[in-house]
């Protein structure tokens, strides 16, 4: 079991990306276009490891999940996200929230381990402005989770981040 505060550790924890599949671009999968990353967390080699899998709907392309994923072998638990960004998954949602057909953030917490499940769903959600489309949510969830060198995997992206870096806080 985590507590919040070593969850929220584990989000901040500066990483690198070391490796990305494909190297170049996305690859298709169940109607999407999807790669993976493997990360390392800068200074701290006993944390366990940390992946990112970024998803977009080839149909509905405002459909997209950015994933911070975390395995340490000693928790008992498998493979599990700590934050999750996504875009809208349609016009009607199935939750009084209507999170459905909004951007928003999956954030796990401490009352999901709680339940004992080997694998822990992140339920804390929250509605957000901060993006509106994959490009726009891959900097801001690359610097809530502390990738220094995602821009030399995702060099389109620089120049979209000074411009929506100046513009939304």
């Amino acid at each position: 079991m985590l507590t919040q505060q070593q969850i929220q550790m584990l989000i901040a924890l500066p990483k690198t990306i070391v490796e990305k599949r494909p190297s170049q671009g996305y690859r298709e999968e169940s109607g999407s276009r999807r790669c993976d990353l493997d990360l390392q967390s800068i200074g701290r080699d006993d944390e366990g490891t940390f992946t990112v899998f970024v998803r977009q709907n080839l149909r509905f392309m405002e459909n997209f999940s950015i994933g911070l994923c975390y395995k340490k072998t000693d928790l008992g638990i498998g493979k599990f996200n700590l934050v999750r960004y996504n875009g809208p998954h349609g016009e009607r949602s199935r939750s009084p929230d209507g999170h459905y057909a909004k951007s928003h953030i999956h954030r796990i917490s401490e009352q999901d381990f709680a339940s004992g499940s080997t694998q822990p769903q992140e339920r804390d959600r929250t509605i957000t402005d901060q993006y509106a489309t994959l490009e726009e949510a891959l900097p801001v969830f690359f610097r809530e989770i502390s990738v220094s060198n995602y821009h030399q995997y995702f060099p389109n992206f620089s120049q979209l981040q000074l411009r929506f870096s100046h513009g939304h806080q």
